[in-house]
């Protein structure tokens, strides 16, 4: 307590010095101006060892006032002002006294008052004050002899009046600078420490508070710096400059599996892995990169550097091997991969748009099977526009008039019998014309806008069934995002009330990687679904995880097996391949469908793994509600038309 007392004093005593730095400054310029003035006066009025003297004494205070200006310049010790002002206030009154002695007159006495008074308020300490007040008082004395008793009387009491006046404007004065300092000080100490707290709260809204890297804020700051720091160079044409010959790439870093692990070891073991993470990509940036948080399992790497692309891949393939290392969190080993995207900056290009290149980088590594890096090249930005496009189009497009439903039968091999059609959407846009549709199926899911076209579908298939006398079961795909949904399960179930169907006509198919987005939650719904009378076909079966185990949860009753396994008939392990599939449909007690029918080779290869039923052009093209019903009256057994191919 009484160390930081002492502090204290000495926080005060400097600032109260650097208060009256200023002021003796100005003293010191008073004095230094007076006698410069006074100069060619004396010249006037003295002569001989009289001018000498005066001359050099008024000289000596010039010299000894402008030196305090100079050494006043920057903050001094006690002692040094102390001295400075002693030295010119015994040259002041050197000055009088010589004055005096030249020729004597008791007005001129008023000087010794005016001396005290100016020695008192030009004074940096007590100490000061009284031998100033004492020099000057002193030199007063020296001249009482010379006094008749009535200027006695008089100059006696201006000096005492002047000494007592001095003295006490001196104690006050110095009191209140103090007290200036004091509060001085304490507005500094509560300034730094807003500072210090606004620092604090500035560095906590830039930071992640799980990983303690920058956040999605400090990099788009980070991002904008960078780009200026490289124009400036190149504008201003500095050569000389370290970033001149510097690209800007921007670095996208998601990482593969973090939801199993969340979903498995639980959410506190995907922090510790998270902050694990950011350990690794800190070290193998090693100060040279801006690494951020973005959010999730998704990080942001801004590198300056004049790498072209092969070493810019090169250096993210090993930060893909640094990341895929296994991970020792609480005793349990993890191993996790990543993707990358990357994109060199267009220092002319606006950022966002650059960063959803990234991103699109990214995705792409994501889709050509993760734990890789690709950098985003003109082909990802024609195949960019051209799905900015479809799903600008998507989200202004009037779905109940552009989407067509078409249907295709789907056959049973034991009776030659159309047992279901399958609903199919064909969307043909204002904007951009006929899309293909697993590519504006795909753009809908990736940009949120599946929902819509979800709901007008099975609007239309469900009002299509509503005016068939003898309603036609029909099956429609339900996306990922459709079955981990409720509020879209409550509208299909809602509608089907509406339309006053029997919901074991209508069946659902939804693919393995659809269910695989929140397994629980699906087979949630799907069993709703099933509950309510509505079947399950498993779509694109064999393409995905087809796990025994997870398919026993399912409440399925069809598996769809998809029409990649046929593009190779001539293929001896095609037919082992398929056998294998239908074996586990007859194994879990469902019913299996082979897609992609288109030839007679595709029929007989059905039949010999033993598929239950087909579908595909061999049996009839995809066609509206009203050609269907015409094609199911005309055909009550159908047989494979030859020019049914299209």
């Amino acid at each position: 307590m009484a160390k930081l007392s002492a502090n204290m004093k000495s926080r005060t005593a400097t600032a109260v010095r650097e208060i009256y730095r200023p002021i003796i400054r100005g003293y010191f310029a008073v004095f230094a101006a007076y006698y410069l003035v006074l100069m060619p006066v004396n010249f006037m009025f003295y002569k001989g060892m009289d001018l000498v003297a005066i001359v050099a004494t008024a000289s000596l205070s010039i010299l000894i006032a402008l030196f305090g200006i100079w050494y006043l310049r920057k903050p001094a010790p006690l002692i040094r002002l102390e001295q400075l002002l002693a030295v010119l206030n015994v040259l002041v009154v050197a000055n009088v006294v010589i004055a005096l002695n030249i020729a004597f007159a008791p007005e001129k006495l008023t000087y010794f008052v005016i001396m005290v008074m100016l020695f008192a308020l030009a004074s940096v300490s007590t100490r000061q004050s009284v031998f100033s007040i004492f020099i000057a008082t002193s030199g007063f004395l020296t001249y009482v002899p010379r006094l008749n008793s009535g200027d006695l009387v008089t100059y006696g009491f201006l000096v005492f009046g002047a000494v007592a006046a001095s003295v006490s404007i001196a104690y006050y004065l110095r009191k209140a600078i103090i007290r200036i300092a004091d509060a001085k000080l304490d507005a500094e100490s509560e300034l730094k420490e807003a500072q210090t707290v606004s620092e604090s709260l500035r560095h906590k809204s830039l930071s992640d508070s799980l990983t303690g890297l920058p956040n999605r804020r400090a990099f788009f700051e980070a991002l904008r710096k960078g780009i200026s720091l490289i124009s400036r160079a190149r504008d201003q044409n500095n050569m000389e400059s370290p970033v001149y010959n510097d690209s800007l790439w921007l670095i996208l870093v998601d990482l593969d599996g973090f939801k199993a692990v969340n979903d498995v070891h639980g959410h506190l073991v995907g922090d510790l892995l998270l902050k694990e993470v950011a350990e690794r990509l800190k070290a193998h940036c090693d100060g040279s990169a801006h690494v951020s948080r973005m959010g999730g399992d998704e990080f942001n790497i801004i590198l300056s550097s004049p790498c072209d692309e092969p070493q810019i891949k090169a250096w993210c393939d090993r930060l893909l091997e640094t990341l895929a290392k296994s991970y020792v969190i609480e005793g349990r080993y993890i191993r996790v991969s990543g993707s990358i995207g990357c994109k060199m900056m267009d220092l002319e290009q606006g950022a966002r748009s650059q960063i959803n290149e990234a991103d699109y980088a990214l995705m792409a590594a994501k889709k050509q099977g993760k734990n890789r890096c690709v950098v985003f090249s003109g082909a990802h930005a024609r195949q960019a526009a051209e799905r900015y496009q479809v799903e600008q189009a998507l989200r202004f497009a009037d779905l109940e008039q552009e989407i067509e439903l078409l249907f295709q039968p789907q056959v049973n091999l034991r009776d030659n019998q159309i047992v279901r059609a399958e609903a199919l959407a064909r969307w043909t846009s204002p904007m951009v014309g006929e899309i293909e549709p697993s590519h504006f199926i795909k753009v809908a899911e990736e940009s949120g806008l599946i929902t819509d076209i979800t709901l007008t579908v099975v609007g239309k298939a469900f009002s299509a069934m509503h005016e068939w006398a003898d309603p036609v079961p029909i099956a429609i795909n339900l996306s990922s995002h459709d079955v981990i949904t409720d509020p879209i399960i409550d509208q299909i179930i809602t509608m089907v009330e509406e339309f006053e169907l029997n919901p074991s006509l209508i069946e659902f198919e939804v693919t393995e990687t659809a269910m695989m987005a929140d397994l629980d939650k699906a087979t949630a719904n799907l069993k709703r679904l099933t509950q309510k009378g509505f079947t399950i076909a498993l779509d694109d079966f064999g393409t995905g995880y087809s796990n025994f185990s997870y398919l026993r949860r399912l409440p399925i009753e069809k598996l769809k097996v998809d029409r990649s396994f046929l593009e190779n008939a001539g293929d001896p392990m095609t037919e082992k391949v398929l056998f294998s599939l239908a074996g586990m449909a007859r194994t879990l007690g469902v019913q299996c469908l082979l897609e992609g029918i288109e030839s007679e080779i595709d029929l007989l290869m059905a039949k010999r793994v033993g598929a239950d039923a087909v579908q595909g052009f061999l049996f009839g093209k995809p066609m509206n509600a009203a050609d269907l019903k015409a094609f199911l009256v005309d055909t009550s057994r159908p047989e494979p038309s030859a020019n049914a191919i299209a």
